[in-house]
C-alpha cells in the first residue's frame, strides 16, 4: 500500500463493526473511491468534529489498496468545506442528499475522466446553500445531470436552465411556472435512469 493524499466529496458513510466507518467518496477526476476509517467512531484526533459526513468536501490521507476490490485505508481527514448552509432546513438537506445519491449511482470506481460529475456535484452543493427556491434548483440540477449523462436532447423550454451557471440559479426564479409544469416528468426521468443505469 502506498500513501496518497487527495480531495474528495463524501457521498455515503456506513458503520462497520463497533467503531469503523466505510465511506464512498468522489474525487475531482470524478472517480468513486471506497475507504475504511478504522476506529473512526472512537478517534477524535484523526477524525474529530464530524468531518466524515456526506456532502463534506475533505482532504484525505490514505493508504491505497493494491488489490482490486479492496478498500483504501483512511489515515487522516481534514475539512475543506462543510457546506453548512445546506443544513438550514429539511428541504435543502433532503435535496442535497438526493443529489449525492444521483451522483453515487452513476460514478464508477476506476473512472478518472468524469471531472464534470465532480464539478456538477460541487457547484450544486454550493448553490443549495443559497437557493431561494429548491424546486427551481432541482430542475436546474436535473437538466444538467441528464444532459451530461446523454439521457436528453435540449428542448427550447430548457434553454434558460442550460445556459445559466448553477451559481446563478436564483436568477431563474421567473421560470417557476415551467418548473411547476415540467418537474414531475423530469424527476421521473432521473429516477428511471439512476434505477436502470448500467454502470
Amino acid at each position: 500500500m502506498s500513501q496518497q493524499k487527495d480531495k474528495f466529496i463524501i457521498l455515503r458513510k456506513m458503520k462497520y463493526g463497533e467503531s469503523d466507518l466505510i465511506l464512498h467518496a468522489i474525487s475531482p477526476q470524478g472517480e468513486k473511491r471506497s475507504f475504511i476509517a478504522r476506529g473512526a467512531l472512537k478517534s477524535k484526533k484523526r477524525f474529530g468534529g464530524g468531518i466524515l459526513e456526506p456532502t463534506h468536501f475533505v482532504n484525505f490521507t490514505y493508504k491505497e489498496s493494491t488489490e482490486e476490490g479492496k478498500l483504501n485505508t483512511l489515515q487522516e481527514a481534514s475539512l475543506i468545506n462543510d457546506f453548512a448552509g445546506i443544513r438550514q432546513d429539511y428541504d435543502h438537506l433532503e435535496f442535497a442528499l438526493h443529489v449525492l445519491d444521483c451522483v453515487s449511482k452513476v460514478s464508477q470506481e476506476g473512472d478518472k475522466h468524469s471531472d464534470f460529475l465532480f464539478n456538477l456535484l460541487g457547484h450544486t452543493l454550493k448553490s443549495i446553500e443559497n437557493a431561494k427556491d429548491v424546486l427551481v434548483l432541482k430542475m436546474h440540477f436535473y437538466l444538467r445531470f441528464l444532459l451530461q449523462q446523454g439521457v436528453i436532447q435540449p428542448e427550447p423550454w430548457m434553454a434558460p436552465f442550460l445556459r445559466t451557471n448553477l451559481a446563478d440559479t436564483n436568477s431563474l426564479l421567473e421560470y417557476r411556472q415551467i418548473v411547476d409544469e415540467e418537474l414531475n416528468n423530469v424527476e421521473n426521468m432521473v429516477r428511471h435512469y439512476i434505477a436502470h443505469a448500467v454502470i
